[in-house]
């Protein structure tokens, strides 16, 4: 993906780049000196081809690209380091980038539309690549995107095609206008990139919203059923939901499992918490969904540090210095730290 610096004149002949035309030692340093806003490295070494058409426009760049694999990180430190504030636009025709931007990682793959904030950090492991990149100056997109924050967006439907098949009839097309079309041009490009990047970013919010409410059921459910059998399946077979979307509503497949075990080990330690409760430590299990007390012993000794029996045994003692629940005001313990403590164990 070039994001070479940004040419002075108004044109629609493109500057052309090419590294077959450079020896093989020199081919990705080069290649990676056209690159200024971000760190490079690659896989490997030798002969690193690239080559790249890149037309400026009024306000933007548009650069069509095909190069080998190479990673790109465009970290905190260079941020502060630098002024660049625009979007990166990039439709991928060929090829994958595997995308860490602070959350959990994506991958854009081909014929999809992938959108960076130089703002923001990012880093990305880019295969052998054909793209078509578009730089837009952060005021052209801001203000038109509802408060939507594009960082990261991979777009695949809807008029992500119709962007993909535009740029690259625009890029085939450029040279053969005159620069009395630029205006036009530009003004088409991003009027397009606008509608794309809204109907995509309003999808995964309401995407979000869905998986939102979706985990807030599945975790009601949960929290009235502790002490039947719950697994998976019971769970879509209660609510009417897949798997994936169970899934997809707790981030992983492990996490619908953790879930279960720690609200159950959250309501053991309530239980055994309670001074006016008479029931035994096993039977309280029982009842909280461990059918198997070693586990559970093991589990919550993990959890909490201290055997269910200890736990108790501190927990409900009169007036008991060391009373998990409730530390008295001049304990040790900063403020903050106390107040985390007291939202977990309420959690």
């Amino acid at each position: 993906m070039m994001r070479g610096k940004l040419v002075a004149a108004v044109t629609l002949q493109p500057v052309r780049f090419d590294t077959s035309v450079l020896p093989e030692d020199e081919q990705f340093s080069t290649y990676a000196s056209g690159i200024p806003n971000w760190d490079m490295s690659r896989p490997g070494s030798g002969a690193f081809a690239a080559r790249a058409m890149i037309w400026r426009l009024e306000s933007i760049v548009v650069a069509q690209l095909h190069a080998d694999p190479a990673c790109y990180t465009r970290s905190a430190e260079r941020i502060r380091a630098d002024r660049t504030d625009h979007f990166y636009v990039n439709y991928h025709y060929r090829g994958r980038a595997r995308v860490d931007c602070g959350q959990n990682g994506s991958v854009s793959g081909p014929r999809s539309l992938l959108v960076l904030d130089t703002r923001q950090p990012c880093h990305m492991e880019v295969d052998t690549i054909d793209e078509i990149s578009l730089a837009v100056p952060r005021h052209l997109l801001i203000d038109r995107l509802e408060g939507f924050d594009p960082h990261g967006l991979i777009a695949s439907d809807g008029l992500a095609s119709l962007l993909g098949s535009t740029l690259r009839a625009t890029c085939a097309t450029l040279s053969k206008l005159g620069p009395s079309h630029v205006a036009a041009v530009q003004r088409v490009l991003l009027d397009l990139v606008v509608e794309t990047l809204l109907e995509a970013l309003r999808a995964a919010a309401a995407r979000t919203a869905r998986e939102e409410e979706l985990a807030s059921r599945v975790r009601a459910y949960i929290d009235r059923h502790l002490g039947d059998e719950l697994d998976v399946a019971t769970l879509c077979r209660a609510l009417g939901i897949s798997r994936s979307n169970l899934y997809r509503s707790f981030g992983e497949p492990g996490g619908v499992l953790r879930h279960i075990q720690a609200r159950r080990l959250r309501r053991m330690q309530a239980y055994l918490s309670e001074p006016s409760e008479t029931r035994s430590i096993s039977a309280l299990a029982h009842a909280t969904g461990f059918r198997d007390k070693s586990h559970f012993t093991r589990a919550f000794r993990k959890t909490f540090g201290v055997a269910p029996s200890e736990f108790r045994r501190t927990a409900t003692a009169p007036d008991a210095p060391d009373a998990p629940r409730s530390p008295p005001a001049s304990s040790d313990g900063s403020a903050p730290e106390r107040y985390r403590t007291w939202l977990r164990d309420i959690s």
